[in-house]
């Protein structure tokens, strides 16, 4: 296992599509779920669910759940499902808090995997009736993502776009952080 600092993460983590395999271990999946339990959530409620899925006849059956642009998830080695729901966390007036408080835990998530060597690729392009049916998440929980996970490959296969091809050779541009940082007020 590779061992990096939080800055160093960070830096490091990045969306791939081009995988290779990886075996997935219990120890892997222990430790992406360690690194999510140990998030901040209101009042520690934890409103947070996962299923992580690496049976290939199990991957195989969340495949039938991804449109034809998405079809880079079937080289994943582990396709992690992030769920939950409004009631098991803070409601305060209009502010839910299940959202915010597990996106908190995957992005701890997503940086223990990048310590690890590992790609973790959160995606919204998927059929979250069909991800609920092949897991069993009942229908009071909302699929927030899906998280693609495996080893980065240098090979790009053919069927990418332009613009993911461009991706995988380097990070796509950040918005300088004088557009999404300001100091004591909001500047237009």
């Amino acid at each position: 296992m590779c061992e990096m600092d939080v800055k160093e993460a960070i830096q490091e983590r990045r969306a791939y599509r081009s995988f290779e395999p990886v075996d997935i271990t219990r120890e892997i999946v222990g430790e992406l779920a360690e690194a999510a339990r140990l998030a901040p959530s209101c009042n520690n409620n934890q409103p947070w669910r996962f299923v992580f899925a690496y049976d290939k006849e199990v991957l195989g059956r969340l495949h039938e759940a991804l449109p034809e642009g998405n079809r880079w998830v079937k080289s994943a080695s582990m396709i992690i499902a992030v769920f939950s729901r409004r009631e098991d966390d803070c409601v305060i007036k209009d502010r839910e808090y299940n959202l915010f408080d597990t996106g908190l835990a995957v992005g701890q998530m997503l940086l223990r995997a990048t310590e690890l060597g590992l790609v973790a690729h959160p995606i919204a392009g998927y059929n979250p009736v069909k991800v609920r049916e092949v897991l069993g998440i009942p229908d009071a929980y909302q699929v927030i993502t899906l998280i693609n996970v495996g080893r980065h490959s240098s090979m790009v296969p053919d069927y990418f776009s332009d613009n993911q091809k461009l991706g995988e050779k380097q990070r796509p541009p950040r918005k300088p952080a004088g557009e999404i940082a300001y100091t004591d007020g909001y500047k237009v």
